[in-house]
């Protein structure tokens, strides 16, 4: 517990930058594929919307930037880019967020005739999500730490993106007043979120069984993170209800009221923070001590 309390920022951090990564890419997605056929008003509106998932990714990197102890440390983690897993997500991280912000800051003077280089634009900056969200869930699978140094803990990051990400775009939709016909791309949005939840509830149930065979000296990560079982049936449960909230809020016709995708984006977000906790709680590294 006090390891995990001792490293809160970075459960923070590993809760909302990949969720505002995912739902960044999926937010963009719609722009890249049918830009030029969209109408002019709706694609200006998701354009300023994008600023939503900016802005959680960013509250995570800043949250993070807390164990850098001194600012100008932060030359130090630059320098070890390439080569080291921390310096690796936080360059890429800023890279994605700079390219991002710009681009959003430059959709307010977009011309006609820039469409095509915005659309590349847009994809080029998805695709630096998608490495940045890559980068989190390497950085933390040290060969040292016996309960991270296993399959699950990447995939795990990456079924938490999947399950939020779409959660906090259909936010970001409903915010911009944009939909499909048939609200097809919402329904896409939630059967995506469903399938990394369930995918999501499985992995943690395999960690769960394999955290006692993770053994040092001392103890085992069971024993580090004893609730971990109760809190995965709690994250499925939070999960389950954050989707319905999602589904209904993604099938609303017309305006849909925003305390629903807030409501199914926060519950979401509150269940990963939890599995991400107990991710921080299993702390133990080969040696004598956790």
């Amino acid at each position: 517990m006090e390891t995990a309390l001792n490293e809160i920022t970075l459960v923070l951090f590993t809760t909302l930058a990949p969720a505002g990564a995912m739902a960044y890419v999926l937010m963009a997605l719609p722009f890249i594929m049918r830009g030029a056929s969209m109408d002019a008003a709706a694609r200006r509106r998701l354009d300023n919307f994008l600023s939503l998932p900016v802005v959680v990714a960013m509250v995570g990197l800043v949250a993070s930037a807390t164990h850098l102890g001194n600012p100008a440390n932060a030359l130090y983690v630059v320098s070890g880019f390439g080569r080291s897993p921390l310096s690796n997500e936080v360059v890429c991280g800023v890279a994605f967020l700079g390219c991002a912000g710009v681009f959003w800051l430059t959709s307010f003077a977009e011309e006609a005739r820039h469409l095509t280089l915005r659309r590349v634009m847009a994809a080029i900056i998805s695709l630096l999500g998608l490495v940045f969200i890559g980068t989190i869930s390497l950085a933390y699978n040290a060969s040292t730490i016996i309960a991270w140094n296993v399959p699950v803990a990447p995939i795990s990051l990456w079924l938490n993106a999947l399950a939020s990400g779409p959660l906090l775009a259909i936010l970001g939709f409903r915010m911009a007043r944009f939909s499909t016909p048939g609200h097809t791309w919402g329904r896409i949005l939630v059967a995506l979120a469903a399938c990394a939840v369930i995918a999501d509830a499985i992995v943690y149930a395999m960690w769960g069984a394999l955290l006692p065979t993770l053994q040092n000296a001392l103890t085992s990560a069971a024993d580090l993170a004893p609730a971990f079982g109760p809190t995965t049936a709690l994250f499925a449960m939070l999960s389950a209800t954050s989707v319905i909230l999602g589904a209904k809020s993604a099938a609303w016709d017309g305006p849909a009221p925003l305390w629903l995708p807030i409501t199914a984006a926060g519950i979401m977000l509150a269940g990963i923070f939890l599995m991400r906790f107990m991710f921080y709680m299993t702390h133990m590294t080969v040696g004598l001590g956790v």
